[in-house]
């Protein structure tokens, strides 16, 4: 599913303002995944698109929403054959707008480096320090 609503109500407006910052520097984008039941998730094991049974897109919240979002920009989407490789400039530009939201990149990932997945860190509490 690829609505926006599907994200969780803390993730929503990191996704939005990921969207919104990659298109005013040129790299416009669209969501392709939000959040998976089990059975979607299972099939993106089976096809080799997924490499955990762990995926953030699984739902995250009590009412099922995600901290995962699949995007695309829309200049590879486009062509006949999309590069999914995570140095393409397209990728590199969005990797680091959503990095700069304190998003997790899956384009730097080591292992099945995936350039349009991003997912929520959760900020952890140091003690003696205050969140903010």
């Amino acid at each position: 599913m690829n609505d926006l609503s599907q994200a969780a109500s803390y993730f929503e407006p990191l996704v939005l303002e990921l969207l919104n910052s990659c298109a005013k520097q040129g790299v416009p984008c669209r969501i392709v995944d939000i959040v998976r039941t089990p059975a979607q998730q299972q099939v993106k094991l089976d096809t080799g698109v997924s490499w955990t049974q762990n995926s953030k897109h699984l739902p995250q919240t009590p009412e099922g929403k995600s901290e995962a979002v699949d995007i695309v920009p829309l200049a590879i989407l486009n062509e006949h054959k999309a590069d999914w490789d995570p140095k393409n400039i397209a990728w590199q530009r969005i990797g680091e707008i959503g990095k700069s939201l304190g998003l997790e990149w899956g384009g730097d990932w080591k292992e099945h480096p995936d350039p349009s997945h991003f997912q929520y860190v959760k900020k952890q509490q140091i003690p003696g320090v205050p969140n903010g």
